[in-house]
C-alpha cells in the first residue's frame, strides 16, 4: 500500500467479509420462508432434511443448518455419477420445483461459499508488513 491508496485486492478483502455475514443474515430472514417452502417439498419422511428439521428448529442456528441442508441437496444432485445417490439421501424432489425457489436456496450460498473463498484466499496471499 503505497501513499495511502488501496489496491483492488485489499477492497476486495474488504468488501468479501460484509457480503458473507450480510448473505448469512439473508438466508436466516428473509429467504428462509422460501427455502423452508423448498424443504418441506422435497423433505420426505425418513430422510436426512426431515430429520434435520425436527433436530434443529427454528432459531438462527437451526435455519442456517436446515438452509445448508437445503442447498445440500441441490448443490450434490450436480455431482456427476455419485450425486444421485448422495443427493438421494437428503431428499425427494416429488414434484418439480420453480426454478426461481430453487435460486432462493441456492444463490445465497454460493454468494456466502464465494465471499468466504474471496476472503480466505486474498487475505492469506496479501503481505501486510
Amino acid at each position: 500500500m503505497e501513499n495511502g491508496a488501496l489496491t483492488f485486492w485489499e477492497y476486495a478483502l474488504m468488501v468479501s467479509l460484509p457480503t458473507g455475514l450480510l448473505s448469512v443474515i439473508f438466508i436466516v430472514t428473509v429467504a428462509f420462508p422460501r427455502i423452508a417452502d423448498v424443504e418441506r417439498r422435497i423433505g420426505t419422511a425418513g430422510k436426512l432434511i426431515d430429520s434435520v428439521r425436527l433436530s434443529f428448529g427454528g432459531g438462527p442456528i437451526g435455519r442456517w443448518m436446515r438452509s445448508l441442508h437445503v442447498f445440500a441437496f441441490f448443490a450434490f444432485r450436480k455431482i456427476p455419477k455419485y450425486g444421485s445417490k448422495i443427493s438421494a439421501r437428503y431428499g425427494d424432489e416429488v414434484e418439480p420445483l420453480s426454478l426461481s425457489l430453487k435460486l432462493w436456496a441456492t444463490f445465497p450460498h454460493i454468494v456466502f461459499f464465494l465471499s468466504g473463498v474471496v476472503f480466505f484466499s486474498v487475505g492469506l496471499s496479501l503481505d501486510f508488513s
